[in-house]
């Protein structure tokens, strides 16, 4: 619903990339993981995959490391093909106070509908017709309930 990376709202798939550069005594790793949009996996597959294609063989546990990371990315990247493209003039997701003031009669029916096995996209999409927002608005109004509990305790 939205991109760990880019906060756009569209289809997202959990994907993990990996990066080694290996510099014979040493090694740096880099990854990225979570729910990703589908520019955002081409991206982020395409400047790993290729930086480890070239700069990771150097090293006796870079070597091995790079055996493992260029297959699993190429795995993972094969995987999320299926996922349709990010819609044309999609944005970053914003939970506005009036996103805020149309979710917070549908704060306990959100908590009620998950705590009963519901999935989030499913009652997200129904809350946001309901209260004409976005299921990204409805998410995020989500995570800043469960932030305030947090801070609560």
């Amino acid at each position: 619903m939205i991109c760990d990376s880019c906060g756009v709202e569209a289809p997202t798939k959990y994907v993990i990339f990996y990066q080694n550069i290996g510099a014979l005594l040493m090694r740096f790793t880099k990854r990225i993981e979570g729910n990703l949009c589908k520019s955002c996996i081409h991206k982020y597959f395409w400047e790993f995959t290729l930086i480890t294609l070239i700069l990771g063989w150097w090293g006796v546990i870079s070597f091995l490391t790079t055996l493992f990371y260029i297959p699993n990315n190429i795995i993972r990247y094969l995987f999320s093909l299926s996922l349709k493209p990010v819609p044309p003039g999609a944005t970053v997701v914003e939970l506005t106070e009036e996103a805020i003031s149309r979710l917070s009669p549908y704060a306990e029916t959100i908590v009620t509908r998950l705590n009963s096995g519901e999935s989030l996209e499913y009652v997200a999409g129904d809350v946001a017709l309901r209260a004409r927002v976005t299921p990204g608005q409805v998410v995020l109004y989500l995570r800043a309930l469960v932030t305030a509990s947090q801070d609560s305790e």
